[in-house]
């Protein structure tokens, strides 16, 4: 990668009417050595915006608590189109690690292969968070690479001076290098595609294909001669590939099938180079389709630190097949991988450690467990179970009607105090919290000792559909400690044992209606 492709880009046409480009440096001072590089990005603009030096966003440089040593700043300044051509040449040149005229040091940085990146709003990318995102074309990246991180390493290695950092920088830039520890010390330069805008408007009812509208900026000139790429993916293979040429306005995309997922490429034909591209958005068929789920409703309910929290609900809607045990190709592909896609998640969540001061990390690893396994029901198996713990975990499913177990033994923490109506206080706390329960099917239900004795153990459990292994894990910690000292979140080996256990113990207890502390189901409330 040399200046002269970024140079040569920026005069595309296809790709966008340039006129300047905004440089933003975010540097780090260290007692009285020279400023060096944090992270520096710069983008390519087609408004013409007026010149300006070196200016500082951040009014005072920013002072962590996590590490007194460092301070940081945010630069800005807007450059012509060949100032900073010849800026980044400097930069970039082997041997030169230093702005002099700015006394700005730099890392070894390494040209990485370009990239192009889609509108970052969709799906997942390594650049989310990183870049000023283009809704519409993506954008052409350019990269220098710090590989000895020689400035930033003491930043790399403290986390949370890293994710203090991230977090002051976020009142200055929309960027998140909190997450992107790796891209410490680089340089990126963007080039957002502007003169192409492709939209999927809608599908032929009559048919697979669907149409597309393709707008190309004012200030393009020149001859257009641009192709569409499409295709679609499923299970790892391309299961349909379209390249057709098009015309300003109204295209229709000859695709022959609706399965997998669809990707488009905008191709400049004359240039070689992509000037658009992204996901085209999925249609269900409506014959042969799975039951499909839509946000029905909301639970609507107060947190213990007073903010109020909605969870979009999820009702299943009508099933419409050929037949009532009809099973079409697509039945069978679909359970075979998603019994192994279930696995790749089982072995990615299969253990977290938590220290202290990591609350809401360990809150929101159990909320993930419950949005990816809940949709059958969850068990809360905890001695010390109270409301407030329903409430910053079961009360977070996204499943309409799912029943939720929560098992207690009415403990009480060392240094709480327990009253004669713990069990109507603990009633009253979820009524009050509650603003709109939102299809909730929760029991709430105290352990009958005189059956079941004693118990330590505390556990979340998820029962699966039929002929798939249950899912628990081992908290390690009461809910209501998770995350404020060192504990480990495990899923266990076997979780047909552990709810058998669990459901043993339930009966023996729902049993007698003296023990349900709290109960609703669909609009019936049980208090006791």
């Amino acid at each position: 990668m040399d200046i002269k492709s970024i140079e040569k880009i920026l005069k595309m046409p296809s790709i966008g009417n340039f006129k300047c480009i905004e440089l933003f440096e975010v540097i780090g001072i260290r007692d009285s050595n020279p400023s060096f590089n944090i992270f520096s990005l710069a983008v390519a603009h087609e408004t013409d915006l007026p010149l300006t030096e070196k200016e500082n966003i951040t009014p005072n440089l920013i002072k962590l608590k996590a590490d007194k040593s460092q301070k940081f700043g945010v630069l800005k300044r807007i450059v012509s189109i060949e100032d900073f051509l010849k800026i980044i040449s400097y930069l970039v040149t082997p041997g030169s690690n230093e702005d002099d005229r700015n006394k700005l040091c730099y890392g070894h940085l390494k040209a990485i292969p370009p990239v192009y990146v889609p509108p970052l709003e969709q799906g997942k990318n390594e650049f989310l968070g990183l870049l000023k995102n283009n809704f519409f074309g993506g954008s052409h990246l350019f990269e220098w690479f710090d590989e000895s991180k020689e400035y930033v390493a003491p930043l790399i290695k403290n986390l949370a001076a890293l994710d203090e950092l991230s977090g002051r920088l976020q009142e200055y830039l929309p960027i998140k290098i909190g997450t992107h520890s790796d891209r410490l010390g680089n340089i990126i330069v963007q080039i957002p595609c502007a003169a192409v805008a492709f939209t999927i408007e809608r599908r032929d009812e009559q048919s697979h294909q669907l149409l597309s509208n393709l707008a190309v900026s004012p200030h393009f000139s020149g001859e257009m001669n641009f192709s569409g790429i499409f295709w679609r993916e499923q299970y790892g293979s391309i299961i349909d590939f379209q390249k057709i040429p098009l015309v300003a306005g109204r295209n229709i995309i000859p695709f022959q099938q609706i399965n997998g997922k669809g990707y488009y490429t905008i191709w400049d034909e004359s240039n070689q180079i992509i000037c658009s591209g992204g996901q085209v958005r999925s249609f269900v068929e409506s014959v042969n389709s799975p039951m499909s789920l839509q946000e029905y409703n909301q639970r609507i309910f107060k947190l213990p630190n007073g903010k109020e929290k909605r969870i979009n609900i999820f009702t299943p809607t009508s099933q419409s097949q050929i037949g009532k045990n009809t099973k079409d190709y697509r039945n069978w592909v679909r359970n075979r991988f998603l019994k192994i896609e279930k696995q790749e998640l089982h072995d990615t969540l299969k253990l977290r450690q938590f220290k202290r001061d990591m609350r809401q990390e360990a809150l929101d690893f159990i909320r993930e467990l419950i949005k990816k396994y809940g949709k059958n029901g969850i068990y809360l198996w905890d001695p010390y179970l109270n409301a407030k713990d329903l409430l910053e975990t079961v009360f977070f499913s996204p499943y309409a009607n799912s029943p939720i177990k929560a098992l207690t033994g009415l403990k009480i923490a060392p240094q709480e105090n327990k009253t004669s109506s713990y069990k109507a206080d603990l009633a009253n706390e979820i009524n009050q919290a509650i603003r709109q329960a939102g299809w909730l099917n929760l029991t709430f239900v105290n352990a009958d000792r005189s059956e079941v004795g004693e118990f330590h153990d505390r556990f979340i459990i998820f029962p699966q559909e039929r002929y798939e292994s249950v899912k628990a894990w081992s908290l390690g910690t009461s809910v209501n400690s998770l995350g404020k000292s060192h504990h480990i979140i495990q899923e266990v080996e076997d979780g047909q044992i552990i709810a058998d256990v669990f459901e043993e113990m339930w009966e023996q207890s729902i049993n007698d209606e003296n023990n349900i502390i709290w109960k609703y189901f669909i609009g019936i409330l049980m208090l006791k």
